[in-house]
């Protein structure tokens, strides 16, 4: 596939960085899960519980207790796929990949079809090392992610750190093309194209960025990628 080289890249901007067959199936690491593992009823207080690690992990100053709280809810509860995957989140923002990876595998297991968790399986699978794993789900993903440009961008950050740079470019469009207003999209794109060593397209898209308004020109220039086109005539009016 263009975009893949005999030897990965130390890309300093990635947390980490092989591809599976496209004949291993779903089934390879999630069953089949029955209606009611995915809408399982929290009591009040575990209910409470969970809202508040929410809260804790959505504040980012408080993810011990998010981890805490999420702890005793899926102590009571191990099938609850809400709380796996808020867990999985909040092991990886703590540096515990292979634990987060464990949680997003069950999590995975018990709602197939939410897409984010495949996203965050595939994160823990690659920051754990588990390239393979990281390509299934980067795969699995793409396939249930239709909507959301955010979404989208990290699908497109995970391509680029698995040197899928084709299928990176494609996610970053699409993010920009369901939200044009987005100022991650513009960067994103245009990390895509520096990467695919294509300049003068980085610097039309980051021009775009700054056009709609959206843009900083000491962040591009504060970028590890984005700053090697500082000095790109199409960008010239920003970045003096």
């Amino acid at each position: 596939m263009q975009g893949r080289r005999s030897k990965r890249p130390r890309v300093i901007w990635f947390a980490g960085i092989v591809a599976l067959s496209l004949s291993v199936t779903a089934t390879a690491y999630a069953q089949p899960v029955t209606r009611s593992s995915r809408h399982v009823i929290r009591p009040p207080q575990l209910n409470g519980e969970y809202h508040r690690a929410e809260a804790a992990w959505k504040s980012g100053t408080s993810l011990r207790e998010a981890k805490i709280r999420l702890d005793r809810v899926l102590e009571a509860l191990p099938d609850d796929p809400k709380a796996r995957k808020l867990r999985a989140q909040v092991l990886l923002a703590l540096g515990k990949p292979k634990a987060a990876l464990a949680d997003a595998l069950r999590a995975v297991t018990l709602d197939p079809e939410d897409g984010e968790t495949f996203v965050i399986l595939c994160e823990a699978a690659r920051r754990s090392g588990d390239l393979a794993r990281a390509d299934w789900a980067l795969d699995a993903a793409s396939k249930r992610i239709l909507e959301g440009a955010a979404l989208h961008v990290r699908l497109s950050w995970n391509a680029v750190a698995l040197e899928r740079l084709d299928e990176a470019e494609a996610f970053a469009r699409i993010a920009l093309a369901q939200d044009p207003r987005m100022k991650a999209a513009y960067e994103q794109l245009a990390r895509v194209f520096v990467l695919k060593n294509k300049p003068d397209a980085a610097a039309t898209i980051l021009a775009q960025g700054f056009d709609a308004g959206l843009l900083d020109a000491h962040a591009v220039r504060a970028d590890t990628l984005l700053g090697t086109l500082a000095g790109h005539p199409k960008l010239e009016k920003w970045m003096q």
